[in-house]
């Protein structure tokens, strides 16, 4: 293994920063030492309160548990228990403004006056007469509530939870403008807006995931779906605070692994997931305690599947072992919190075979371990919000065995990420993030030992007039690519430095017509710099059927993007629209050359793929539209639309998924909810140079879902069939579509327990 590499095929030795984790540490505890002293001096003089109450639906008087109750200005939360009451244990004396916040019923405030004679609260909250299922947007659950939404998406923890599929890109996939680049089911990445691999940033609490999977379409996203506890989709000038090649967005998931806020007593949850189309299990068991002013979290998660069945037969080689662990802990106070945690995820999953690589398909292992930490403080000023400090040290490892057990690649990844971000001014936020990255490969795939050095800063602004909001932002990068043995000649050219840096930008105007309808316009002009595998790779890599070759003189990307979009909502009908247009110049990507290299595949052959820069030209559509058409009874409609062009040769761009959406009729009478639901593409013809067609299909499913309270306990029940009528059909982003159509009929049932 890398690292600890015991592979005898030209494995090196990845180096680590051995001090660097304990002296982030270090500092995170002196700053947070210092900070809790001086907070504690300032404020000892605060009168402060507690304050409880507890929440019911109007028309039942059920008592609500999972309820969010924010306290404004003071970013403080709570939820309430499975009996509907909740309790903030120090509140500043004075008038405050509380929000509750619950999926399916109307948000509300109440303005209470916080004094020794405060009484007890009852709060009455009001179902949601029409919601529209496909997307719950909640401010509060948003990393940057203040700043209002372009097209960001958002899924809260149960809306999450009534969706996952095995990976996050399936439990993704019905969100409109959302495609997965998949070779099985385990093995499937987001696409949005048909940019996918590095054009789309996927974050773990904000940070970098660490992980492999977006060089290549057999590497897995390092993330459980089912641990969890919101997602998030960020567009516009506010992606730009998370990194520099964003047209397509940012996909935030966000954990419990360093709690934010105090529990009330101990919080446990277990949830069990079932599907039959893989025989696959998969259970999760965690829970948050508090100690004092301390919260504590641990959580285990594992998923088994078996190979996948298709109409047709069964596809080999896709069976998946899933282990997850977590724990972590955070000191709470009226300033903020400061808290450290750690996972660890290891996966082992097959990948098809194929004649063009390996005719019994290949194996991967991989394993990851990440160390986090969290620092927020809270100044509540109008010049200085908060300031949040975190880093993140992740060490990947990677391998892919060939049937026989023979070692065929091997990738050590070490990454570092530190960043500091201040919220000024009310709606403004201004940071810094750097990384450090060490990549080794060995086996046969010959990319020679590199590591990464990245430095940015960035400043988004909002600004709100009578009935125009604009956002701006700005971003500066600078990255190096340094081998460790500059100066070798492969066939990617020859091995040396090459520094990289451009600036990034967007601004957007949203008009708000009416309280009901709004529209508005993002312009943006992004960054990327090309990765160590686009610059340097040179080997076959059988798991994707390809011998890859990189190309030492790449060139930054430079993308410019604009998009129109307008919503209009009322309480029995809701609208989406958005229209865009991405130009990407010296867009990387690996191109077949037309020729074969020996690769030791099942063929011996394999088709050299090299990369290469062209300018492209993408341009879409997206709507979501729905509505109450009787009591009870909704209507919804998805669709989304890619076009891709290579201006150079006005040949179609490769790997575009067609004209896709989905039609769903539900029936949610509470606290129940049934649905049918049908997913359809059209056919794809506008192909690459070597691309196949896929034909157009319709596919049904349908499901159910039920909340409801017993003893005490808050208890969800999900029940879905996927592919109905059990129909032979095939995607056209999958690797693996002409060997196998995608799954069959799957049955799939979810539990999950709060107490």
């Amino acid at each position: 293994m890398l690292n600890t590499c015991a592979c005898s095929h030209r494995s090196p030795t990845v180096r680590t920063l051995g001090q660097c984790p304990h002296l982030l540490a270090l500092l995170f505890g002196i700053a947070g030492c210092l900070f809790c002293y001086l907070k504690d001096v300032q404020s000892a003089s605060d009168t402060r309160q507690s304050l409880e109450g507890e929440v019911i639906e109007t028309q039942s008087s059920t008592r609500l548990g999972g309820v969010t109750v924010r306290i404004k200005g003071l970013e403080k939360h709570v939820r309430t228990d499975a009996n509907g009451r909740f309790k903030f244990d120090v509140v500043p004396e004075g008038q405050q403004t509380l929000q509750f916040l619950k999926v399916g019923y109307q948000q509300f405030e109440q303005v209470v006056n916080v004094n020794t004679s405060t009484p007890y609260l009852k709060i009455e909250l009001e179902t949601l007469p029409f919601q529209l299922q496909t997307i719950t947007v909640y401010g509060s659950k948003r990393t940057l509530s203040q700043f209002e939404e372009t097209t960001d998406l958002a899924l809260d923890e149960a809306e999450l939870q009534r969706r996952l599929g095995m990976t996050l890109a399936n439990t993704l996939a019905d969100e409109s403008g959302i495609s997965q680049r998949t070779m099985g089911r385990a093995i499937a990445r987001p696409v949005i807006r048909g940019l996918g691999g590095d054009r789309l940033l996927i974050l773990e609490n904000g940070e970098r995931t660490g992980d492999k999977s977006a060089s290549s379409a057999d590497h897995a996203v390092s993330i459980d779906p089912m641990t969890a506890e919101g997602v998030e989709i960020t567009r516009g000038p506010a992606s730009l605070i998370y990194g520099s090649s964003t047209l397509g967005g940012v996909i935030n998931v966000k954990s419990n692994h360093i709690p934010q806020i105090l529990p009330s007593r101990l919080d446990t949850h277990l949830t069990f997931q079932a599907e039959s189309v893989n025989s696959g299990l998969t259970g999760t068991t965690g829970f948050t305690f508090p100690i004092g002013d301390f919260a504590g979290n641990v959580e285990w998660n594992r998923r088994r599947a078996s190979d996948i069945q298709t109409p047709v037969g069964v596809l080999e080689n896709t069976d998946l072992s899933n282990v997850n662990f977590s724990g972590g802990a955070s000191l709470i106070k009226p300033w903020g919190f400061i808290g450290a945690s750690g996972s660890s995820y290891g996966s082992d999953y097959g990948v098809p075979g194929s004649p063009e690589g390996h005719i019994s398909g290949v194996n991967i292992a991989l394993d990851k371990q990440r160390y986090e930490g969290q620092m927020e403080y809270r100044f509540n000023t109008r010049m200085l919000e908060k300031v949040k400090l975190q880093t993140a040290y992740t060490r990947y490892q990677h391998q892919e065995l060939e049937s026989n057990g023979t070692l065929g690649v091997e990738f050590g990844v070490l990454t570092y990420n530190v960043s500091a971000m201040a919220h000024v001014f009310d709606n403004a936020v201004a940071g810094i993030w750097g990384e450090y990255r060490d990549h080794a490969t060995g086996g046969f795939y010959w990319t020679p030992h590199t590591r990464e050095f990245a430095l940015a800063g960035f400043f988004l602004n909002q600004r709100n007039f009578d009935k125009l909001t604009l956002q701006g932002a700005i971003r500066y990068d600078v990255r190096r690519a340094e081998p460790f043995r500059p100066g070798a000649v492969v066939r990617a050219g020859t091995v040396k430095r090459r520094d990289f840096n451009g600036f990034s930008g967007a601004a957007s105007g949203i008009y708000h017509w009416t309280d009901r309808l709004s529209t508005g316009a993002t312009l943006m002009k992004t960054f990327r710099a090309p990765g160590i595998e686009e610059l340097f790779s040179d080997g076959p890599h059988l798991a994707v059927f390809s011998y890859e070759i990189g190309n030492a003189e790449l060139e930054s990307e430079n993308g410019y993007g604009t998009e129109l979009f307008a919503k209009y909502a009322n309480d029995r009908f809701r609208l989406n629209l958005a229209l865009f247009r991405n130009q990407i110049q010296n867009y990387l990507i690996p191109t077949q050359s037309g020729e074969k290299e020996w690769g030791s595949g099942a063929a011996g052959w394999l088709w050299i793929y090299q990369y290469m820069g062209h300018d492209v030209i993408m341009n879409g559509a997206e709507i979501q539209i729905g509505g109450e058409v009787l009591p009870h009874v909704h209507l919804q409609l998805n669709m989304s639309y890619v076009n891709g062009t290579i201006q150079t040769n006005r040949r179609p761009l490769e790997r575009v998924p067609p004209l896709n959406g989905k039609f769903v009729i539900s029936y949610t009478p509470a606290p129940l909810h049934v649905y049918v639901a049908s997913r359809f593409s059209g056919s794809q013809t506008r192909l690459g140079e070597f691309e196949e067609p896929t034909g157009g299909y319709l596919v049904y499913d349908i499901g159910s879902y039920l909340n409801f309270s017993w003893w005490q306990l808050e208890n969800m029940v999900v029940f879905e069939i996927e592919n109905l009528f059990d129909t032979t059909y095939r995607e056209h982003l999958s690797r693996i579509k002409s060997a196998m159509p995608e799954p069959g009929r799957n049955v799939k049932l979810l539990y999950k327990l709060n107490f």
